[in-house]
């Protein structure tokens, strides 16, 4: 809803229909190149090609215009990710997801800088941070849902545990995309890789939808070649015969 200036009546009609739309997509680009701190009103409405007071029309504020752009490119993946669960067979649908988690990272580091400045403007704006935590849910029920399928085989509610999957991915992948904004030289690909083996072999997947080799007691006794009882190493002594 649009937002008028302090003291003013809102107008019937918005002097710009699009305006807001525009906004956003400016706010997106200056934000994701130059950094909340150095991003200005003045330089997104420019980018938007609108005029500056518009920014204040609609949003009120610098910091309610990110939160904006934060929330759109939040729906953006929402909106894909859930076109993923339900266009992708269910066989193939675990390493789909992955792969093109791998491919956001390489193609879109725009949306990771404007989700790390939506972070510290979280932090630091008690009045926002309520809404920057409302958007971190939201993603995190969207990924729920497609790791509830996996292990499901079918759409239902997520459990806990599928939130707990869902936030130890987003946690990771969000490290991983910072340490490579932050370093040019990190690249983000083999270790992203590698976390999908872990979260894949946790769920008993391999990329091809198989379950993984049933291992043999204890590794034999790793390697010793003696069989483990159930239960394991008695509590009578440890070798003591009982009588």
């Amino acid at each position: 809803m649009a937002r008028p200036r302090s003291g003013t009546k809102a107008s019937a009609t918005p002097p710009e229909p699009d305006a807001r739309a525009r906004l956003i997509t400016a706010g997106i680009r200056v934000l994701a190149e130059r950094g909340y701190d150095a991003t200005t009103v003045k330089e997104v409405a420019r980018e938007a090609g609108v005029n500056q007071g518009l920014v204040h029309y609609y949003f009120g504020s610098k910091d309610a215009l990110l939160l904006a752009v934060a929330q759109e490119a939040r729906l953006q993946y929402m909106t894909e990710l859930k076109k993923l669960r339900e266009e992708t067979p269910l066989e193939k649908l675990a390493a789909a997801s992955f792969a093109w988690g791998e491919q956001l990272l390489k193609e879109t580091p725009e949306q990771f800088r404007v989700r790390y400045e939506l972070f510290a403007i979280g932090l630091h704006n008690k009045e926002l941070k309520p809404a920057v935590a409302e958007s971190l849910r939201c993603v995190d029920e969207e990924v729920a849902l497609t790791v509830a399928r996996i292990r499901h085989g079918e759409d239902a509610p997520p459990e806990p545990i599928d939130q707990h999957y869902a936030a130890i991915m987003k946690a990771c992948i969000d490290g991983l995309s910072l340490h490579h904004l932050l370093d040019d030289s990190f690249d983000p690909a083999p270790v992203y890789r590698l976390l999908s083996r872990i979260v894949l072999a946790s769920l008993e997947l391999l990329p091809e939808g198989k379950k993984p080799p049933a291992r043999k007691a204890k590794a034999q006794a790793r390697r010793g070649k003696v069989a483990v009882p159930r239960g394991g190493v008695s509590r009578r002594g440890r070798g003591q015969r009982r009588r």
